[in-house]
């Protein structure tokens, strides 16, 4: 009797190759503290997928902290290590001081280095972190500040940035986010303005109450400034994707002008 070899199943990602399908799994495993709800997942594996990364590796070492992306300090090693163009070399690591040869293209093409007392000046060095593990700090911090020196194509050009550098806890082995909690969530809809007419015995109706939000942005507006900045398509759906919103027609006038900003912040006015 001939045997025959059982063929070794292919991993078939189907409908988790939707963002938003993707986004409602990950949140929905409940191992991501700072990923409870779908949109604020999908806004990480989007900003990791810019980046090259998969969606686990985005989960894990991708943030939003106060607005902008950050990256846990071995997801940005990572990202210089392995891109064709750029390189960096560990020349110096102590408690007192971290320096960084950085390359392109197989040439030096510049130092970054951070010490104890450029973190005593930025008032870093009385945290639990720089008190007790000062090498690693230093290290992420000089890593930081060369990729945006020296790299900052690597990552798309968008200002990066490690999460301790913008306040939040990081483990310092590794810079990622530690008992990070969740963001929160996008606001409910407002509920319906009540009735206006008047019930017996009660005299007058009550005037019209406002609405809670402001009405929906004319959808050509914002997406006359997309094009304007020539915003990746990724990014759009990011922006949207970080209020809940999937179209731009659903956004808020508060919601639209928090957008417009940050890509004034980003791509300049």
């Amino acid at each position: 009797m001939t045997s025959t070899a059982l063929a070794r199943p292919s991993l078939q990602m189907g409908a988790l190759s939707d963002p938003a399908e993707l986004g409602r799994l990950l949140a929905a495993s409940g191992y991501f503290a700072d990923a409870r709800d779908a949109a604020q997942a999908v806004v990480k594996v989007l900003a990791g997928q810019e980046l090259g990364f998969g969606p686990i590796a985005s989960m894990t070492g991708v943030y939003i902290v106060k607005g902008r992306v950050t990256l846990s300090a071995n997801l940005m090693a990572a990202a210089i290590k392995r891109h064709p163009r750029y390189d960096y070399r560990v020349v110096e690591l102590t408690n007192e001081k971290a320096e960084l040869r950085f390359f392109e293209d197989g040439e030096e093409v510049g130092i970054s280095e951070f010490t104890l007392k450029d973190a005593e000046r930025a008032g870093l060095a009385s945290g639990e972190n720089w008190r007790k593990y000062p090498r690693n700090m230093l290290l992420w911090r000089a890593l930081s500040n060369g990729a945006k020196f020296y790299c900052p194509d690597a990552f798309s050009g968008a200002p990066i940035y490690t999460p301790d550098e913008l306040g939040a806890d990081v483990d310092p082995e590794t810079g990622e986010i530690i008992d990070m909690a969740p963001a929160p969530p996008p606001p409910p809809a407002p509920a319906a303005a009540p009735s206006t007419a008047a019930e017996p015995g009660r005299g007058e109706p009550a005037p019209p109450t406002e609405p809670d939000s402001a009405p929906a942005v004319p959808p050509e507006d914002l997406e006359q400034l997309f094009d304007q900045y020539e915003v990746p398509p990724a990014s759009r759906r990011m922006a949207l994707l970080g209020f809940g919103k999937h179209e731009i027609a659903e956004l808020t006038a508060e919601e639209a002008e928090a957008i417009r900003g940050q890509l004034a912040s980003r791509y300049g006015s």
